[in-house]
């Protein structure tokens, strides 16, 4: 087949179970790609800020679909950026401080937020995913555009809550669940398929010309939209069920591997 675009989520698919990845490796494997005039797409539900800081040296040769669709970035050039209206946030916000036991982030375009009450150890957690984090008292001491929400609540509930934000916010949320024990609510009508088909239609590429790896629920719409699309071999049973392809191990540098067998064939 050819191939044009290969969209990898992170967290349990590139990255291995350190939080990192080969670094030379993927060296060799982003000059092959490049050398077949194949596209990166970095799809994360993390933020752009964050996804970049892993590739320092080839943030404007990537695309990046961040925070789970809601943010596309290509080759340096922002495509489109949704907004989660302040009045939902609040509403959220009430809902997350009924549960016992939750954790909250707000993310927006260049600053995540979480609240001063929050535990220290999810505060120090949460970092390595927003770096660009500040601890606030109120809601009021927000000043950018808002593109997430992510709860983190007790693994037995995960479900149940997933199914009420989805019924309370629909037309306006949607919560979907990286595997991790945690909620992320994007708006409604943005994942990452969105914005595969963002890029696809700006660069000219046939859905069917374009691969795509993953994990876990927040990446079945991307898995579904591409021609060829992997399941980790350590993510979630039902990723490889909608995957056409299991790829091995993100401990075993899966990604890189099945890439460049793809394109050495």
């Amino acid at each position: 087949m050819t191939v044009k675009a290969i969209a990898v989520d992170m967290d349990g698919t590139f990255l291995n179970s350190k939080s990192d990845y080969d670094h030379d490796y993927f060296t060799r494997v982003f000059e092959l790609m490049q050398a077949h005039d194949v596209q990166f797409v970095v799809a994360s539900g993390n933020p752009h800020y964050q996804l970049k800081n892993r590739f320092p040296n080839y943030v404007d040769q990537l695309a990046f679909v961040a925070e789970n669709g809601v943010e596309v970035i290509d080759r340096g050039e922002l495509v489109y950026c949704g907004e989660i209206d302040m009045e939902t946030v609040a509403k959220v916000t009430a809902l997350h401080r009924r549960i016992e036991g939750s954790h909250f982030i707000i993310s927006a375009f260049d600053t995540a937020y979480t609240f001063k009450s929050e535990a220290p150890d999810f505060v120090a957690r949460a970092l390595a995913h927003y770096p660009h984090m500040k601890q606030i008292d109120s809601l009021n001491e927000i000043d950018d555009q808002v593109t997430k929400m992510m709860m983190d609540v007790p693994g037995e509930r995960t479900s149940e809550l997933q199914v009420k934000i989805n019924r309370d916010f629909a037309g306006r949320l949607e919560a979907v669940s990286s595997g991790y024990g945690n909620l992320d609510l994007i708006v409604a009508g943005m994942d990452k398929a969105t914005g595969l088909k963002a890029l696809a239609k700006r660069r000219g590429w046939d859905p069917a010309d374009m691969v795509a790896f993953g994990d876990g629920q927040n990446d079945f719409s991307m898995l579904k939209y591409v021609g060829q699309s992997y399941g980790m071999a350590n993510g979630d049973q039902r990723v490889r069920q909608v995957a056409k392809f299991v790829a091995p191990t993100n401990d075993e540098n899966g990604v890189l591997k099945t890439i460049e067998k793809l394109l050495n064939d």
